[in-house]
């Protein structure tokens, strides 16, 4: 086959499915969602009409439910991922109301009490089912019972009150974070830090702001400058201003904690925490209470330890400056002193510039051998789609195989024996790898279609895209990745392999659809090969090595007489992995706050508990109590910025997962990251098995015995 720049290429192996069409339009986005939805009403109607709880097996009752499922997830998740990749605006709001269609129809079924009767007697009569079938009627029941269908008539007609009044609050608070990002002016001055882009980014005053620029206070533009500016007034006034914009969210999320406490009791729960953990790995409160606990208590003497240092080099700069010096070090402090802090343990390293870093990873080739990491970790085998190959899989009609010409395509083999012989077809992976109008912004990975067992025995594959949002650089120059990108990129693939090395017969545990506090494990993990020297070193190429336009933008740029090693230099490698003992401290303690004020909030056995609640008063004191840092004369409402708060999977699930992710990677990767014998263990036994099984037993059955925390506090150097 003719192939691109006038190579020959073998012709692609052609796998048993086609891949999706990227043909929707608007109409036919809302009308295949209807007829989806329509089609998946007459089976629940139909199965209630011919199941009586006397009769009901899973034979006759969920194999039939599952079996549509399968199918309806199969199309939905095609129509809702246009919404974050069309070009088309007409064709991405379509995408949007068609998923407002299948989240109603969800909604409406979590309340078909008669469905709830049918699988309750299916659980009932035990009929020795396996793991998957099993979990099946557990996630059934459990979500019917979370909508009340448990309670009596009074019972379950307060719960719609409740989640009426919860929703709404929800909303007010989304909306009201949303346009809480109000701007506060400075002069360049007061701005002394910032670099050239970001002061670029700044808006422009007039009039009585005239010559000033005005920073927007949304939650990260705030972390970041608060990091970069030098004068601590600056920083205050930033704090300050972020938490004065969100004033109106805090009457929202005390009536958001309190309602939320009422329809857990409802619900037979001790708390909002136990109800929102119920179909997590760790359902016990106190469980969850006892690891932070702990935690803080062994964080501590290290936390204070960081913490002095900090403060020696705020009194330095304050009397450098001639600035006041009050003795104290405020949580407007922490991010710009621990930047500092990395800063001056790289002094050492100054003859390398972390600047050089970018021009080892260049996307095009960082992403190939990215893949080729895969290949050989978890034994598999990636083939890209070129164009010239789109004719050959057309098999669902003629038609797009991308919706945008940049996208790239990969058929995805299993390769677990070496052979390389492709003859088992795993799905479709796609990158779409630079910013667009309209796109999804930031960096995610979307599933495009589940995987799952037909009634036939036959395989539905998958399809999954990496979305990235990387400025696509002028023909012939490369676009060069900073190390944190890099790791993104790596994080958000790791849900891709979820999603295509998952071998179960259910669409609905297909992937990455595991519990919340296990979901981020196995893409944390992989951000762990980005600080491998090894790793790295197999990653990182010099640009201008890679072609000869690159070369020669290498040229013009920096003289013929300026050549780079090939691979990455020792020294820059050593300043990227020094030091990070110190910013893992710093990430972990700001997450535990995050994750004990969550807890101690929605750990209010009642209604009446709450309205007792001093939310900013409890707020500092969390804040004092884990940063260490100390409390100013008139604390803000502080909460109120705490997004988490009003969102249902909380902000512990990030550590939880943290924990799990390495209590894997030090078992089977630590030694030998690219030990290919536990790579396939770890695919087999873990990502694998999606939401099919308990992750509690995947973990215990992939460790050979049960989870523990030690990892953790070992790389936290805690133990």
């Amino acid at each position: 086959m003719n192939g691109l720049n006038g190579t020959w290429r073998k012709p692609i192996a052609q796998p048993p499915a086609p891949p999706p069409l990227f043909t929707a339009t608007p109409e036919s986005l809302l009308s295949d969602t209807k007829r989806i939805l329509q089609a998946a009403g007459k089976t629940h109607d139909d199965i209630v009409a011919n199941v009586t709880p006397e009769t009901a097996t899973f034979a006759n009752t969920l194999l039939p439910f599952v079996q549509e499922e399968n199918h309806r997830l199969y199309e939905r998740q095609l129509i809702e991922v246009y919404a974050a990749i069309s070009p088309d605006q007409e064709i991405r709001n379509a995408s949007e109301e068609a998923q407002g269609l299948f989240s109603d129809f969800d909604a409406e079924f979590a309340l078909r009490d008669d469905f709830y009767r049918l699988v309750k007697a299916v659980r009932d009569k035990n009929e020795g089912l396996d793991s998957e079938p099993e979990r099946l009627i557990e996630k059934l029941l459990l979500g019917f019972e979370q909508n009340g269908l448990a309670l009596e008539k009074d019972g379950r007609r307060r719960l719609r009150e409740l989640q009426k009044e919860i929703s709404s609050l929800e909303r007010q608070f989304m909306k009201a974070h949303g346009n809480s990002a109000h701007v506060i002016w400075f002069t360049r001055d007061e701005l002394k830090g910032l670099d050239s882009p970001a002061l670029k980014r700044l808006e422009s005053g007039e009039g009585d702001n005239k010559g000033k620029l005005g920073l927007r206070l949304d939650e990260m533009q705030c972390f970041n400058s608060m990091a970069s500016i030098k004068k601590q007034e600056t920083r205050r006034r930033i704090y300050y201003g972020r938490a004065d914009s969100c004033k109106a969210q805090a009457p929202l999320m005390e009536q958001l904690i309190a309602l939320r406490a009422e329809k857990a009791r409802l619900l037979g729960y001790s708390s909002h925490a136990e109800c929102r953990i119920a179909a997590a790995m760790q359902k016990s409160p106190s469980a969850i209470m006892d690891f932070l606990n702990d935690l803080l208590i062994r964080i501590t003497p290290t936390r204070d330890a960081l913490l002095e240092e900090w403060r020696q080099r705020k009194r330095a700069d304050l009397k450098a400056r001639a600035e006041l010096d009050d003795g104290k070090f405020y949580i407007w402090d922490r991010g710009y002193y621990s930047e500092r802090n990395q800063e001056n343990k790289h002094e050492e390293n100054k003859n390398t510039s972390m600047g050089e870093l970018r021009e080892y990873f260049a996307l095009d080739e960082t992403v190939k051998r990215m893949l080729h990491v895969f290949e050989q970790l978890l034994g598999l085998s990636f083939e890209e789609i070129h164009p010239d190959d789109h004719h050959s899989l057309q098999g669902e009609g003629k038609g797009p195989l991308t919706w945008h010409e940049d996208v790239r395509m990969f058929c995805v083999w299993d390769d677990s024996d070496g052979s390389g012989t492709k003859e088992h077809f795993l799905g479709y992976l796609y990158l779409d790898l630079y910013r667009r109008e309209g796109k999804h912004g930031g960096w995610t990975d979307l599933p495009v279609r589940p995987a799952f067992t037909d009634t036939d025995g036959s395989r539905k594959y998958t399809s999954t895209v990496l979305i990235c949002n990387y400025e696509k650089p002028p023909k012939n120059k490369p676009c060069l990745l900073a190390h944190g990108q890099l790791v993104i990129m790596f994080h958000e693939l790791g849900h891709g392999l979820h999603d295509l090395v998952a071998n179960t017969r259910y669409a609905r545990f297909h992937g990455a659809t595991t519990s919340a506090d296990f979901n981020e494990a196995p893409s944390q993990m992989l951000e762990q090969w980005c600080w491998d020297p090894s790793v790295l070193q197999s990653l990182g190429q010099h640009y201008s090595r890679q072609s000869a336009d690159y070369l020669q933008d290498w040229v013009t740029e920096n003289g013929p007489d300026v050549e780079q090693p090939d691979t990455l230099p020792d020294g820059i490698i050593e300043r990227l992995v020094q030091g990070t003992a110190a910013k893992k401290l710093h990430i972990t303690i700001t997450m535990l706050r995050k994750s004990l004020f969550e807890m101690e909030v929605h750990l209010a056995s009642s209604r009446q508990e709450t309205e007792s609640f001093d939310l900013t008063r409890m707020y500092h004191e969390i804040t004092q109590r884990v940063l260490g840092t100390d409390l100013p004369n008139d604390p803000p409402p502080s909460q109120a910025t705490e997004i988490d708060l009003a969102q249902q999977n909380g902000f512990y699930v990030y550590l939880a997962s943290q924990v799990h992710m390495l209590d894997m990677f030090y078992t089977a990767f630590k030694a030998d990251p690219m030990n290919r014998e536990q790579g396939l263990r770890y695919r087999k036994m873990v990502i694998g098995r999606g939401g099919s099984e308990d992750e509690m037993k995947m973990m215990t059955d992939f460790l050979g015995r049960p989870p523990n925390s030690d990892a953790f506090y070992k790389n936290l150097g805690l133990i």
